[in-house]
């Protein structure tokens, strides 16, 4: 039997924002002052993209 476990969506989002930031980190290196400029417009495209996954959608109120 599996359990079913409660989880805000801002752990969620966390996790996922995580998720982004290791991965740019594998492909482009721990310096940002390094990265080239698309390298960084990808980076921010990607954390925007999560954000708006998590963000309140119309009619939705944010808890």
């Amino acid at each position: 039997m599996s359990a079913l476990r409660m989880v805000r969506a801002e752990d969620l989002e966390e996790t996922r924002l995580a998720e982004v930031d290791h991965e740019f980190l594998e492909y482009f290196g721990p310096d940002w002052v390094h990265w080239q400029p698309w390298q960084q417009e990808q980076y921010l495209a990607a954390i925007a993209k999560v954000h708006d996954e998590f963000a309140p959608q119309q009619g939705q109120v944010a808890a």
